[in-house]
């Protein structure tokens, strides 16, 4: 990657991964850490860069996993719509903005696909409580079940969807 060096790389991605890690922690603080994070592994990684149109996207992916990471170790729970991932900022170029909305759009496709190889079960309390907003109390009320089985089912679905959007995300963070 011989036309760009790490320091442009910063300049020019700072804000991206910055807001990237707010829309996903909600602290100015914990984004920040988050932001510092992401280039330390893009600077470990800088030299394996192939394709610089997706560096953009690269760096957006690890700052996402990074602020998760960071959510888990800080045991709290935020949870993003669908519409918040990738975040589209207003001051990025139009390219930028296309390519963004279009890996948004394949995202979201591939997630309904998965949602929809779930088993029934799980499939419908997996889009109870995240498509309706629904209280695990409410989804037991709807489907006539024990809150212990709507807590289950949920578990098992999320489980379900994060071995299946995995492999997903692994091919997509080699850039």
């Amino acid at each position: 990657m011989s036309d760009i060096n790490f320091n442009d790389l910063f300049t020019k991605y700072y804000s991206r991964v910055y807001y990237t890690a707010l829309k996903i922690t909600k602290e100015t603080s914990a984004a920040e850490d988050v932001l510092q994070e992401t280039f330390i592994k893009a600077y470990d990684k800088f030299n394996e860069i192939k394709d610089v149109n997706k560096v953009g996207a690269w760096l957006s992916t690890i700052a996402s996993r990074k602020a998760i990471d960071f959510l888990r170790k800080e045991k709290k729970i935020v949870l993003l719509s669908i519409e918040d991932y990738p975040i589209l900022l207003p001051f990025e170029i139009a390219e930028s903005k296309v390519e963004n909305e279009c890996e948004q759009i394949i995202l979201e496709e591939e997630i309904k696909k998965k949602i929809s190889t779930l088993s029934p079960k799980l499939r419908s309390v997996f889009q109870l409580h995240y498509n309706q907003q629904l209280r695990e109390s409410e989804i037991a009320s709807k489907l006539n079940l024990s809150k212990a089985a709507v807590k289950s089912r949920l578990y098992r679905a999320r489980l379900a969807m994060k071995n299946k959007m995995k492999s997903r995300f692994e091919e997509h963070n080699t850039a």
